[in-house]
């Protein structure tokens, strides 16, 4: 009976579906305000180009790239690639570009890429694109008789990465159903390690029907989560994962989502609910909710476990509406009655400022710079503070889809930028320069004679729910300057895991500018770059690193501690450098490990 309901229920809310998906779809790109280049004030006609290759260095050429610029709504251009793997693409503005390649069967090499800000390119950029040749894993699901188990939907889901790090953040898995043999296939995988389970809620109930997700899901072989067996897929390899079902019924979450906002251009009020592992931490199914079904939802097909729930709205371009999240225990029955309200996300407001110097001369496109800045608002978990005794009792937990989001924005050709829907926390700002050539001078909260402000260079901006704060102002100067340089260690050595470089104020009235602190990692042969130095005196030096948990690993900006200690360990090797304006340095040798300076006096 509990089938023939459900059932009932998707057939009746296909159409809730759809607006839900809108809604969702809306939602991923919404942290961003929309600001498109005025082409009447800047005009920068030039070109992208680049090269698609493997991780060896091998020419790919049976894919495509694709460009959108940053802040449009435009839909993403593209063009193929020659059979050199090499592209180009006529770009009419200036501004920031994402590009992106799609190679059937190949995937991108997410390891090579460090954060967000490598992402983006402007018109003049040549870059490389690097792709690896996806695993496969294949499989035939049967009954307990050794019957086919056809149209049940399979999904594979990444839990750790090819070194084997557990995946952090929020995922979603991908999902297939199997043909008249039982059969499914996945091509396309990033290395690492996954779980494969057949049956279960569909990831989108009401449009991917299946005869069997009102079943707790079978993992492979034939287990529950707790057992599930690991398949390991390497680069390009083809893995066999057979899966016997067990064909045991799951469980109902049902409930509504309120305060939903109605909006004079939709004739039904949409939204939709995510349904969250909290063991994985990846997205299982979201479900539409919208008016006509009287803002219900349901999940069906959910097997023990720890969950959470979260709903959404997308009320207007670059808005949206999000409820606390709600953590929920299944054990054996199904659960109802959960009510989730809805309330408007925050934001931060700001202007960003750029000091060009004609002296100085060394940026190019100075007319452009300010569509080539991006300013990201990342979420973080700010250092912990001694709690007082009066303390008020802690907020409920930051729904997990948003435990590491944030929001990026292009400013406006006044300077004006907003970071948008937002979830309450603290979020560290960090502004992209347009080039090397310039510099982060400064980053405040409010007039610039106030007398007392907090430090929003160093410990960000917290946030409550809702909240709207404005006055952010971001200064960036002309006449950066930049290190490109190797590090030598002695013979019979390499460079430690984990190794960074640091570059750290030699000034000790800089010793708290946390943007003067900066650093980088090495690549393989001991090269690395830091750019967008500001001019001054500085320390230099490489120091190793745990990062064996990657999801703990702080920048130094952050890192109170950390900043200490390098500091500590810079003035007792006094490798000290001083930078110039515009200064492009070299033919500057780091050597690893350092010796300590000889405090005595050279006679």
């Amino acid at each position: 009976m509990k089938r023939d309901n459900a059932d009932l229920i998707r057939l009746t809310t296909l159409f809730a579906a759809i607006l839900g998906l809108l809604s969702s779809f809306a939602r991923i790109s919404s942290g961003q305000q929309l600001v498109a280049p005025d082409s009447k004030t800047v005009e920068q006609p030039g070109v992208i180009t680049g090269r698609v290759v493997s991780r060896g260095g091998e020419p790919i050429s049976d894919g495509a790239v694709f460009v959108t610029p940053l802040g449009s709504s435009f839909m993403p251009k593209s063009v193929s690639v020659d059979s050199a793997g090499t592209f180009k693409f006529n770009v009419a503005n200036a501004g920031l570009y994402r590009v992106w390649a799609s190679v059937p069967g190949y995937t991108p090499d997410f390891s090579l890429t460090t954060d967000d800000s490598s992402r983006y390119f402007h018109a003049g950029d040549s870059l490389t694109l690097i792709m690896i040749k996806g695993g496969v894993i294949t499989g035939k699901v049967t009954t307990a008789m050794n019957d086919p188990v056809v149209a049940a939907n399979v999904r594979v889901l990444r839990v750790r990465d090819e070194s084997g790090n557990l995946r952090q953040a929020v995922v979603s898995s991908r999902e297939r159903l199997t043909d008249d043999r039982g059969i499914y296939r996945f091509y396309g995988l990033l290395p690492g390690a996954y779980i494969v389970s057949a049956g279960g809620p569909a990831r989108f109930p009401g449009i991917t029907l299946s005869g069997y997700d009102g079943d707790a899901p079978t993992y492979a072989p034939s287990s529950t989560r707790d057992t599930a067996t690991e398949v390991i897929v390497g680069n390009g390899e083809e893995v066999t994962a057979d899966i016997q079902y067990r064909a045991e019924a799951g469980h109902a979450i049902s409930g509504t989502l309120s305060g939903m906002a109605q909006s004079q251009n939709q004739f039904s009020a949409s939204g939709s609910v995510r349904l969250i592992d909290m063991r994985n931490r990846y997205e299982i199914a979201l479900a539409p909710v919208n008016s006509a079904a009287n803002f219900a939802f349901s999940f069906y097909g959910v097997a023990d476990g720890e969950y959470e729930l979260s709903g959404s709205q997308f009320v207007s371009p670059g808005n949206s509406w999000n409820s606390e999240g709600r953590r929920i225990k299944v054990q054996g029955a199904d659960i109802t009655g959960i009510n989730l309200t809805l309330a408007p996300l925050g934001a931060i407001e700001g202007r960003l400022v750029l000091e060009d110097d004609p002296k100085v001369n060394c940026a190019r496109r100075r007319e452009a710079a300010r569509l080539e800045t991006i300013v990201f608002g990342r979420r973080y978990e700010p250092e912990a503070k001694p709690a007082a005794k009066s303390a008020a009792p802690a907020l409920p937990e930051v729904p997990i889809p948003f435990t590491n989001a944030g929001a990026e924005s292009i400013p406006d050709p006044n300077g004006g930028f907003s970071l948008r829907n937002l979830e309450r926390g603290s979020y560290l700002i960090e502004p992209r320069a347009p080039s090397p050539a310039w510099y982060v001078r400064s980053i405040t909260l409010g007039p610039v004679n106030t007398a007392a402000r907090s430090n929003v260079a160093r410990d960000g901006i917290t946030l409550k729910s809702g909240e709207r704060v404005s006055g952010l102002n971001i200064t960036i100067t002309e006449g950066a300057a930049s290190v490109r340089s190797r590090v030598i260690v002695s013979e019979g050595q390499s460079l430690p895991a984990g190794m960074r470089i640091f570059l750290v104020p030699a000034e000790k009235d800089s010793a708290e500018n946390v943007l003067r602190f900066l650093d980088a990692r090495p690549e393989s042969d001991g090269s690395f770059v830091i750019t967008n130095i500001a001019p001054g005196r500085y320390w230099l030096l490489g120091r190793s690193a745990d990062e064996s948990d990657p999801s703990k690993v702080k920048r130094i900006r952050q890192n109170s501690a950390l900043r200490s200690q390098v500091l500590k360990e810079a003035e007792s090797l006094k490798n000290e450098i001083t930078l110039q304006p515009c200064q492009r340095l070299t033919d500057y040798d780091l050597r690893y490990p350092a010796v300590p300076a000889d405090p005595r006096p050279k006679p």
